[in-house]
């Protein structure tokens, strides 16, 4: 074991020097128990990267296979945002191994030396990172490794590449390369044809690639020959490209790489990923093709699984050692029949995504180095060394608000009766003299408003008001067995006085239908639990103790809840994936993210018992004065409603700069309208011609979610009369969001029956690009119409959108911050977790917002189905008594199950999206800062309207989960 330290002095380590000792990607469980010694302390693994890239899920996935492999042996630390950015490398927590690199804001200087202090062995060189900034430096050492890249040219205006000497004198000794030194501006010129562009006299010949020279930069061109051109960028949604007939003379305004175009096979990309020796690779549709970007229910790009020729492993294995990345990632393109391949970027640390496969063997060699490192007689311990350990920040408490799972469209039906008419008097029987709203579910309570509906009609309804009654029997009749199925009766009574008898003056009936828990949001809400159980796992396990779950009366809303409490609690998930490890086979992958979550900093501890202690899941606490529907501010949002209709008159949006309307969309909303319109109206002609035409039964063979080909045409025909049979002056915006959920829905769970039912040729094939896309064009008008329409429907005005969210959420928030200030006081770590439904997360979110707390980035997503704002509490405890103690909160928002564009995401059988990573909404910000500004809104209403029920809050038993377990059927 001598090749594991470089030299007796304390030099940074490498990963690479120990290289040969990874296992075989074969490597059996024995071969990890073989070398644990118990009788030494734990080894410490660091992982010293930013929060987004630290808590992704592929590191997940992997940190938890390799604590549960190691057998208590090995120790995860995540350092976290707060100690990299604000604390000196001083106080940074100690480790025996180090996984670290490079990502947006990422301080490497600051790591550099935090190695030199501590001397831990990196998986990861430090300095050589700095190399992947720069594209020219890429190809320099490519050439050197004799790894073969594309032809090149380089203007450099800068000077060439800026190299340090650290860096110039680490590669020098590493594998002999010369880098840096000035570089003198070339002359450019392009051929009198245009076809060609010239540098210093050596000419290249259209088409050829020109790469800005930063590595950060994605902005690459690629020039056709007889003009023209394709702007490659940073995915945006699904394109990654744009065509561009003007596209002909290359810039002129920094530093660039021209490469010769390369013609490959299939017109497909190659990503390769090592781990030491194990190699991955998978093909991806180039973004020269069309731009368009093909996803997975995961929302990550359909990638195919590719094997390597031996030279190609052999290129692979030089650019980790010559880079000094054990883990690492490359793009490569193959040409001519696969004879032929070449290297055209190196991206560093890079991991492959939803492949349980991978994430066993990386687990594995991983673990397996640390574990060979620590048994190393000549090995030294730098965290043993430690005799007092740094304080450093722990994940205290974490208060998440979610929004429910998918669900089906929702549908109603809405009366208004005329008070003092005689033959609405049955419909007033029915309140049976309720002053509050009441709701009529079962089926006798359903039949009674028929039988009101009869009684009505002979006591002399007619004409207008008979139509009304005839279609809400007509909707009685075929809606009563369907789920989900209610009634709301709606009174409204005049105000007090003094002496006077308060009078009925109005009664409002709503039908609704739809809403119910679909079989996707079943995985939703298991996936999302399985992946924050593993998240808490890393930060601080001892969270997952002392957990509080809260519900709203909703059945989407409590099976939600039920779901994610069980599969919380759940350790088969545990079990399985360590079964699943030791037999090096892939288990069953987590669907669901809560990638990129913040933190301040973490420590999960292997201990001998691996998994956490098996608990039941906690009583659901029904709370609904916290998160059921509240008709507080019912007339303030009628009134935005009726206000919202300004939004689509020409030149609305130049006056309101701060709505969201996509700079792509070179049309005004009352344009797009117009073309929504006319898309319908096709659609309409379409569908009903279909319908006539073609044996609609055997179009789709299986239907979910209780849907039938009749249910789905109702659906359609009511959107088509509300936007085709009305004049455009009186088109209500709030039907925007009806369509896109519609469509929404439509494309996850009917997406065959879709595309054929509005197909002029009735196959049901999504047509090529360039052909039939109208149904695309359709999703994206109403995508761009929703994004403007539906945040508006909670306040336009900054004032409304206070004053609305005081009246729906105010009790809420100050639970959560009562919560927040519990946990600071207690000496127990908590979870605390709230299931409500769309309206309470958007007003949260808004008086979040509105409350002064600095927001990190104020662009607010689509909060879509499983949508979740997390406030996380960190500690500092520096051993001198409670009153030497420091807290942080920071805040993150998920846009939930979410893709932007469904119908170009691959499904499965469970025709579920998955839960987007949570991105930060502010930074750490000091505990004091975020309760003051938190508690602002709390004056807006008195204590005494949060004063609950006098009797003890209704609670449900989680394990039992009738209404999760009763849909299973359901799946296609």
């Amino acid at each position: 074991m001598n090749s594991l330290v470089h030299s007796p002095e304390r030099s940074p380590r490498s990963a690479s020097a120990v290289r040969t000792s990874s296992p075989s990607p074969n490597g059996s469980h024995s071969d990890l128990s073989a070398i644990t010694d118990h009788a030494r302390p734990p080894i410490i693994l660091g992982i010293c990267a930013m929060d987004i890239k630290a808590r992704s899920k592929a590191m997940r996935e992997i940190l938890t296979r390799l604590v549960e492999r190691s057998n208590g042996t090995i120790e995860v630390k995540v350092f976290g945002d707060k100690v990299i950015l604000d604390e000196d490398v001083e106080s940074w927590p100690r480790c025996d191994v180090l996984i670290s690199f490079f990502s947006t804001d990422f301080p490497l200087d600051k790591a550099i030396s935090y190695v030199k202090l501590r001397n831990p062995l990196c998986i990861n060189d430090l300095p050589p990172q700095a190399l992947l900034w720069d594209r020219r430096l890429v190809g320099a050492v490519l050439d050197h490794l004799k790894v073969p890249t594309p032809r090149r040219l380089e203007v450099s205006r800068d000077g060439g590449p800026k190299v340090d000497e650290e860096l110039r004198t680490f590669m020098k000794n590493k594998i002999g390369i010369k880098l840096g030194g000035f570089q003198v501006t070339p002359e450019v010129t392009m051929s009198e044809d245009g076809n060609a562009i010239i540098i210093d006299g050596q000419t290249m010949e259209k088409p050829f690639v020109e790469k800005p020279v930063s590595g950060e930069d994605h902005n690459v061109y690629i020039y056709f020959r007889g003009g023209g051109g394709r702007r490659l960028f940073r995915k945006v949604g699904n394109k990654s490209s744009e065509l561009d007939p003007q596209l002909s003379f290359p810039r002129t305004d920094g530093s660039y790489i021209y490469e010769k175009f390369v013609d490959v096979d299939n017109s497909e990309d190659i990503k390769v990923y090592t781990v030491g020796e194990y190699t991955h690779a998978e093909t991806r549709k180039s973004p020269f093709v069309d731009g368009v970007v093909r996803r997975n229910t995961e929302g990550k790009e359909i990638r195919f699984i590719t094997h390597l020729s031996e030279e190609e492993k052999g290129w692979a294995s030089r650019i980790s050692d010559g880079f000094g990345q054990m883990v690492c990632g490359f793009d490569m393109l193959r040409c001519d029949n696969g004879r032929t391949s070449q290297v055209i970027d190196v991206n560093g640390w890079s991991f492959v995504k939803g492949n349980d496969t991978y994430y066993d063997k990386a687990a594995e060699i991983l673990a397996a180095l640390c574990l060979r490192v620590a048994a190393s007689p000549e090995r030294p311990l730098p965290a043993a060394e430690a005799t007092v350990e740094e304080p450093t920040w722990l994940l205290k408490a974490n208060v998440t608000v979610f929004r429910h799972a998918d669900r089906t469209p929702k549908q109603k039906l809405k009366f208004n009766f005329p008070i003092g008419e005689t033959w609405t008097q049955p419909f007033v029987t029915l309140l049976n003299g309720e002053r509050e709203e009441i709701i009529l579910r079962e089926r006798n309570q359903l039949n009674r408003i028929a039988t009101a509906v009869e009684e009505a009609k002979g006591l002399g309804a007619d004409g207008e008001d008979l139509a009304k009654l005839t279609q809400l029997n007509n909707a009685l009749f075929s809606k009563i067995d369907l789920p989900g199925t209610k009634a709301q009766l709606k009174p409204v009574y005049s105000k007090k006085q003094a002496g006077q008898v308060r009078k009925l003056t109005k009664l409002t009936l709503v039908f609704k239908w739809g809403g119910e828990f679909t079989h996707s949001a079943r995985y939703q809400s298991r996936d999302l639990g399985e992946n924050m159980k593993k998240d808490i796992s890393i930060m601080n396990k001892d969270i997952l103790k002392n957990v509080k779950i809260y519900t709203s009366s909703e059945r989407r809303v409590v099976a939600s809840a039920e779901i994610f409490a069980a599969a919380l609690f759940d350790n088969s998930t545990s079990a399985q994936s360590s079964s699943a490890f030791s037999a090096n086979s892939g288990a069953p992958s987590s669907r669901s993210s809560i990638d990129g979550v913040p933190t301040a900093g973490s420590h999960i501890s292997g201990r001998r018992e691996n998994s956490i202690p098996a608990q039941r899941p906690p009583k659901l606490i029904v709370r609904k004065d916290l998160l059921d529907d509240s008709n507080a501010a019912k007339d303030l949002m009628d009134d935005v409603k009726k206000r919202l209709k300004i939004l689509l008159r020409p030149g609305e949006p130049e006056k309101r700069p701060e709505l969201t309307w996509p700079k792509s969309m070179k049309k005004e909303p009352v344009e797009v309208v117009k073309e929504v319109i006319e898309l319908l109206c096709q659609f309409r002609d379409i569908m009903r011609h279909n319908w006539e035409t073609m044996d609609v039964d055997r179009i789709q063979e299986r239907w979910c979610c209780g849907d039938e080909p009749w249910l789905f045409r109702e659906r359609w025909e009511k959107l088509f009369e509300d936007f085709c049979d009305v004049k455009q002056e009186k088109f209500d915006p709030s039907r925007v969001s009806e369509l896109y959920d519609t469509i929404k829905y439509c494309a996850l769970h009917h997406r065959t029956f879709l595309f054929s039912i509005f197909s002029e040729h009735g196959n049901g094939v999504e047509q090529p690009v360039g052909q039939d896309r109208r149904l695309h064009e359709l999703y994206s008008r109403a995508k761009a119409l929703f994004d403007l329409v539906a945040p508006q429907e909670y306040g336009i005005e900054p004032e409304e959108k206070e004053e609305i969210g005081v009246l729906t959420s105010l009790p809420l928030l100050r639970n959560v911050v009562s919560d927040l200030e519990r946990a600071r006081n207690n000496e127990e770590c908590s979870f605390t977790l709230y299931f409500t439904k769309e309206s309470h997360i958007h007003t949260l979110v808004n008086l979040v917002l509105l409350s002064g707390v600095p927001i990190a980035n104020r662009r607010i997503p689509e909060l879509d189905y499983c949508a979740h704002i997390t406030f996380e509490l960190y500690e500092r405890n520096h051993g001198r008594g409670k009153s030497d103690k420091e807290y942080s909160i920071k805040l993150s928002l998920s846009e939930g199950a979410h893709s932007s564009n469904v119908l170009d995401s691959a499904l499965d059988a469970r025709h579920s999206l998955n839960v987007q990573p949570r991105r930060k909404l502010t930074q750490h910000l000091p505990y004091s800062l975020v309760i003051e500004r938190l508690s602002k809104h709390f004056g807006r209403v008195s204590d005494d309207d949060d004063t609950g029920p006098d009797t003890p809050y209704e609670t449900i038993d989680a394990l039992q989960a009738p209404v999760a377990s009763s849909t299973l059927a359901d799946d296609p």
